[in-house]
């Protein structure tokens, strides 16, 4: 029967479809089945037919399809501004409400007829529009500070340096680096530091002249919790040494009140305690808010607004079920009454192309709006590969003073800009685990001279000089040269997430010849396969990659291997924290100076081809 009825759709014959649901056939298909007859009628076009399935099918069903597409989304490939109309504002579907691929109705309108429908009803043009999120690939923990004409991020960095990065933008969606706190891996206490701890969850805030950071200084064994503290004339730097507080916490935040008086909040729970002008602790940290999950709480901040103090915090673990919740209270120490409309930001769907949001901060804008830069993730095959990013989305305010992200329909692929565009052209800058790639690298012209150092899982001189991989599909290249490595030594391209898990395209040096090797590194497993030889010390390699599949390859002796990825995943191994984000680039192994020649690297989302 539900052949019979797909049958009559595709021949727009009304007339049957209706005696069908007058006489009861098409009410005996199973409700799992009717969700299709919906999703044809709306993709082509047949408006008429899909009010009458809407209006007499009562079990049919509305749910998204398995990829997360919606009637609407079908309705805007037809091409017809009727059906458009209809699933928008009958059916109540977003035109900018993205499938399981981060991809809107507005992108999918088939016409300009369609386009135009679907930016009426949207309220936005599509070149209006950014994309989410706008800090990609290992971005997390984002805090958000307004200075003069420049918006200020600064972002976790754990293990790598340079530590607690800040970008800048006037825009809000193109951000460009400034500088970061650490730069020198004694100051910044990282050596022997594992992957995923280090730096977590900065705040950045202006106070009597002088820019102020603070984090937590996560450590493997004890005191395992320490609060650092700087402060700078400018936001570029330099930052005065750090001090560590002996608070035990995570993710603290400076808040300022009317009266001048400073506090520092921290978690688990809501704790604040007085921080003097100098950045000493003024008493111990108190209680003040448990929470609306009352787990796993993270990132406080504390705004004072029209005479409310507002605790705006992530809860729910910084996986799957992470959330932004609200509760206010009228003095400091309260009490707090929670928000009703709690959680202010969370995913909809489990499937949901960008999900974790949570763990952000609000600004308000120069001109009195308000948005939030906050955590999320893209899904790449059901696991999250580029890591923790940083996504924006506009707050508006409920008449009686309670915020609420995205108008509470969770973390947006497609949105309104908030202010006219200010692009950059940023270059992305270099990272390296635990030290500071200047002190081992030097860059010429197309050549890059990268000094050997430990295999890639010693947390100890390896050498690595990385990049932030922000798309799922990916292309690197080099020549690699290992004239001026000892034998034995390598040099290539390696795919990074943390000393647990890499692999590590190479050309390793064997007397006067080559051969070419694949390393793979998970946990405590390495696997190494030999691909081929070549007859000098030189030779080109390549790996290209879409999701989580890679062909790693060689030209200069036709040698390619096919290899997945799941290890370069927050997902992908249990063991450690797993917190960062894959990145992509070079590293050389043994004794000696590597040569890089001609490197490219391209990354592309998955509406392109890398």
């Amino acid at each position: 029967m539900k052949n019979a009825v797909l049958e009559l759709i595709r021949r727009g014959d009304e007339r049957t479809l209706d005696e069908w649901l007058r006489d009861g056939r098409i009410a005996a298909v199973p409700e799992s089945e009717t969700a299709e007859f919906g999703r044809l009628a709306a993709r082509l076009g047949r408006c008429g037919m899909l009010r009458r399935l809407c209006e007499a099918c009562h079990g049919m069903s509305f749910a998204p399809a398995e990829d997360g597409r919606t009637l609407l989304h079908e309705a805007a490939l037809s091409g017809s501004a009727e059906t458009i109309r209809f699933a928008a504002e009958v059916l109540g579907y977003d035109p900018l409400q993205g499938d399981d691929r981060g991809i809107t109705p507005m992108e999918l309108a088939a016409g300009e007829e369609a386009k135009k429908t679907l930016e009426e009803l949207a309220g936005v043009k599509l070149s209006d529009c950014y994309r989410n999120p706008v800090m990609r690939g290992f971005r997390p923990d984002p805090s958000i500070l307004r200075h003069g004409e420049y918006y200020y991020i600064i972002n976790s960095s754990f293990a790598m340096l340079p530590a607690l990065p800040i970008s800048r933008s006037k825009d809000l969606v193109h951000w460009e680096d400034v500088g970061a706190v650490f730069t020198d891996p004694e100051t910044a206490a990282l050596t022997g530091v594992p992957g995923g701890y280090g730096y977590w969850a900065p705040d950045l805030s202006h106070y009597e002249g002088r820019f102020w950071a603070v984090a937590t200084l996560r450590l493997p064994e004890y005191p395992f919790r320490l609060q650092m503290i700087t402060s700078a004339e400018r936001v570029e730097g330099p930052w005065d040494a750090p001090r560590f507080l002996p608070i035990d916490g995570i993710d603290p935040s400076l808040f300022t009140d009317d009266d001048g008086r400073r506090y520092m909040a921290v978690n688990p729970g809501v704790r604040i305690v007085e921080i003097s002008k100098t950045g000493d602790m003024i008493g111990t940290p108190r209680l003040i808010w448990q929470g609306v999950n009352r787990r796993k709480s993270e990132g406080p901040h504390i705004l004072k607004k029209d005479g409310w103090y507002y605790i705006i915090q992530a809860e729910g673990g910084t996986g799957s079920g992470h959330m932004i919740t609200c509760s206010r209270a009228r003095a400091l120490y309260g009490p707090y009454t929670a928000c009703p409309f709690n959680p202010i930001l969370g995913a909809k769907r489990d499937s949901a192309y960008i999900g974790r949001g949570g763990h952000g901060k609000p600004v308000r804008l120069h001109d009195g709006r308000w948005a939030i830069p906050y955590l999320c993730g893209r899904r790449v095959e059901g696991k999250t590969l580029m890591g923790r990013e940083t996504a924006l989305d506009p707050i508006t305010w409920t008449a009686d003073g309670w915020p609420m992200i995205n108008d509470l329909k969770g973390p947006s692929c497609l949105q309104k800009k908030p202010l006219p565009d200010a692009p950059v052209n940023a270059a992305e800058p270099w990272i390296c685990p635990r030290a500071d790639y200047r002190t081992f690298a030097r860059f010429g012209d197309r050549q890059i001279a990268l000094e050997a150092g430990r295999e890639l899982h010693h947390m100890a001189e390896a050498r690595l000089l990385l990049h932030r991989q922000r798309e799922e599909n990916i292309f690197q290249q080099a020549q690699a040269d290992v004239s001026g490595l000892h034998d034995g030594g390598m040099a290539g391209l390696v795919g990074y997430y943390d000393e647990n898990s890499y692999y590590f395209l190479a050309l390793r040096r064997a007397g006067n010849a080559g051969e070419i090797v694949l390393i793979q590194h998970v946990g405590t497993e390495t696997e190494e396969e030999t691909l081929g030889a070549v007859g000098g010390l030189q030779a080109t390699l390549r790996i290209a990659g879409t999701g989580l599949s890679r062909r790693a390859c060689c030209e200069d002796c036709g040698a390619g291997r096919d290899f997945r990825v799941e290890y370069l995943t927050d997902e992908g191994y249990r063991g450690g924290k797993r917190f960062t984000g894959a990145t992509l680039g070079l590293a050389a192994v043994g004794e000696g100076t590597a040569f890089f020649r001609a490197y490219e690297e391209k990354m592309t989302d998955h509406r392109q081809t890398p």
